[in-house]
């Protein structure tokens, strides 16, 4: 008969696997995710005053074109695309 690995290591071969499982999930549990927003991607995030007066601008041009009323000003845009071009 051959016995091996006689000592006390073998007297309780689970408890080495729970100790494991468990520093495990310790390990886990103090690991967290942050996230930290920088002041200028604050800053960015709000509309400026420009950005709004754009909108509003952008939303009254639709209003006409759907409701049919939105005039080009031809002389204006050849001008404009005149300038455009010459510089």
């Amino acid at each position: 008969m051959k016995i091996n690995n006689v000592g006390l290591n073998q007297i309780n071969p689970y408890q080495r696997n729970q100790q494991q499982a468990e520093k495990a999930l310790q390990s886990t549990k103090t690991a967290a995710d942050q996230l930290e927003i920088s002041s200028a991607a604050k800053s960015m995030q709000t509309k400026s005053s420009v950005e709004v007066e754009q909108a509003e601008r952008v939303a009254a041009i639709k209003a006409d074109i759907d409701a049919g009323t939105y005039k080009v000003d031809a002389k204006k845009l050849a001008s404009n695309i005149l300038d455009y071009y010459r510089l």
